[in-house]
């Protein structure tokens, strides 16, 4: 699902945050209830404001409730901003999702990550090296795009939560080919599938995601900025783009 028309001018895209979380992540700060964090995107001058907490295995079926939930606790605040109900959801290995498709279809924004390394219910491959990562993320990044689950993926690509398996996890970024990247975003534009520029993640492997974001200029997909938000202050999409220029440009 577009959200908006392709753009490559950053400042555009400074009206959109689509990866913020609240208290129902445990990872998010307590100040993060859902009213606050409309009254923060709304004095940052944010005209779509996504909510992406996150999903697990062992909690199927909670994130209908949980989206009832934020509506009723922001229904009587009064605002022009678009406010989507969605999640971080989780493919954990290759064709497994951590809900049923009938949770992620009652959502507003379905943010599919494939890449959670870090958690003890993920699936490594079985050979720890950086091609090895490298074809496990992108066969299930292809099997999300077939599922017709996804509206974009967060922080794509990014191998951070590898940490544990390498020296640099920058290596495992380093080991993506061009023409791959390529191939599945060409895919994922076909579905009508966003692609996130992740704040943290950016800035954590920058000469991987200049490449990622030309690569997707010159297939010509659809991005995002989402900040990934754990606290009010990293809502405002504004304060990145001095460093986020200078990165991706």
């Amino acid at each position: 699902m577009f959200l908006h028309e392709k753009t490559y001018n950053l400042d555009d895209l400074t009206e959109f945050n689509t990866h913020v979380h609240t208290t129902f992540s445990r990872c998010a700060s307590r100040e993060m209830n859902p009213l606050d964090i409309v009254k923060t995107a709304e004095k940052a001058g944010i005209k779509v404001l996504a909510m992406t907490d996150h999903n697990y295995p062992h909690k199927k079926g909670e994130l209908v409730p949980q989206r009832l939930q934020i509506l009723d606790e922001i229904k009587n605040y009064e605002t022009d901003m678009k406010i989507l109900v969605g999640a971080e959801l989780s493919s954990y290995d290759i064709g497994k999702f951590a809900d049923e498709i009938e949770t992620d279809m009652a959502l507003d924004w379905r943010l599919y990550t494939t890449n959670h390394y870090h958690q003890d219910y993920w699936i490594h491959p079985e050979e720890k090296t950086a091609r090895s990562y490298c074809n496990h993320m992108l066969a299930i990044m292809d099997k999300v795009i077939d599922s017709g689950r996804a509206d974009a993926f967060a922080h794509p690509f990014m191998a951070k939560y590898l940490g544990d398996y390498f020296d640099d996890f920058r290596i495992v970024t380093a080991s993506f080919t061009d023409n791959e990247i390529g191939d599945i975003m060409t895919k994922a534009n076909e579905k009508e599938i966003t692609w996130e520029l992740n704040v943290p993640a950016i800035f954590g492997d920058p000469v991987f995601h200049n490449r990622y974001f030309n690569i997707g200029k010159e297939v010509g997909v659809v991005f995002n900025i989402g900040t990934d938000a754990h606290k009010l202050k990293d809502i405002d999409v504004k304060q990145f783009i001095p460093e986020l220029k200078k990165i991706l440009y």
